[in-house]
């Protein structure tokens, strides 16, 4: 959430037509993408505060340190090819449908959206763009997850993976 968009300067009616959480234009690429490499490069970064579900940014940065390990997360993250080249895993999860919309249906009447307005949100702008942004990237993952079950083996296989990277150097601050 830290990386979308201010819509805060649209008109009320204009803003309820283009704010989305859930197609690229929503997101700050060319911030995100600068932000990822000089993570890559070992510098600090302030990352900006969430700004998508109120659609206005708080004031307060966070400030992070690169790391051996810093994880990329976002369900639109694949669909530039400038972000997948500086990410040394990709995964991909691949959550049921009915998981994904309990889940925004809990957090967004949890946050004080009404039941209809969340429906009515989830019709107009998730169901549309996940189809056309999310799901067709995980093309471009090394590893797509199922996120039912048990995954443990999958979990297993990341872990393993990502400690060896970090052994032998070959992930972020190479």
């Amino acid at each position: 959430d830290s990386y979308f968009r201010d819509w805060s300067a649209l008109p009320e009616d204009e803003r309820e037509l283009k704010r989305t959480a859930n197609h690229p234009r929503a997101v700050l690429w060319e911030h995100l993408i600068a932000d990822v490499k000089c993570l890559r490069e070992g510098q600090a970064i302030e990352i900006p505060p969430p700004g998508t579900r109120a659609f206005r940014r708080g004031d307060d940065p966070q400030k992070v340190v690169p790391e051996k390990l810093v994880i990329v997360e976002g369900h639109l993250i694949f669909s530039q090819e400038a972000l997948r080249a500086l990410l040394d895993i990709k995964l991909f999860l691949d959550v049921d449908t009915h998981e994904r919309v309990l889940r925004r249906m809990l957090r967004n009447t949890s946050s004080g959206m009404s039941l209809k307005d969340a429906v009515a949100w989830y019709r107009r702008d998730v169901v549309p763009n996940y189809r056309v942004y999310t799901e067709p990237t995980s093309a471009y993952a090394d590893l797509i997850v199922p996120f039912e079950g048990d995954v443990q083996v999958a979990v297993d296989v990341v872990a393993n993976g990502v400690r060896r990277m970090i052994v032998d150097g070959k992930g972020f601050n190479r």
